[in-house]
């Protein structure tokens, strides 16, 4: 029986939220061209009571999202950029309580356009955790963990090993 690869599929994940906020970044750039931009700015001179001019904060926000998609996708500071994208995540949330009149419908339940756009950052948030990589604690107290075998010394030096064996 063929074991499915965790990794692979973990790096599948990152690089399809990276490009996710990549695109939403992007288009934060262009002035009306996404359809948060409002809710963004909104919920941004709520949070910050208004200090970051509207069209400062949705560069920011722009500049961090792609920014984070860019890191997801390269796997370069990967622990914080999950952490930092779950943060993010977070955020989307805040209209929920800021702006509820234009998150829910009429209906019991019923969401708005804008409450769907915001209540999909659950899926992220769950595959965001899902591929959150704890850092190695030292199973014996006082033992750094390059001395052990689960260190990355150590594995560099098994996966030069096996390319040894394949020449």
């Amino acid at each position: 029986m063929k074991h499915s690869n965790p990794t692979g599929k973990n790096r599948f994940i990152a690089i399809t939220i990276g490009l996710v906020y990549i695109w939403f970044g992007a288009l934060k750039f262009v002035p009306n061209l996404s359809p948060a931009e409002d809710l963004a700015k909104n919920t941004i001179r709520q949070l910050t009571f208004g200090v970051i001019p509207d069209e400062v904060s949705i560069i920011l926000l722009a500049f961090w999202e792609v920014g984070l998609g860019l890191l997801l996708m390269s796997g370069l500071f990967k622990r914080q950029a999950i952490i930092w994208a779950l943060v993010h995540m977070v955020c989307t949330f805040t209209p929920l309580l800021f702006f509820p009149n234009d998150v829910f419908g009429e209906a019991p339940l019923s969401l708005t356009l804008v409450g769907q756009y915001i209540m999909k950052n659950i899926i992220i948030m769950a595959a965001l955790l899902s591929i959150y990589e704890r850092k190695q604690q030292s199973k014996k107290k006082d033992v750094p963990i390059k001395n052990q075998k689960e260190g990355f010394a150590y594995r560099i030096s098994l996966g030069r090993n096996r390319f040894k064996k394949a020449s």
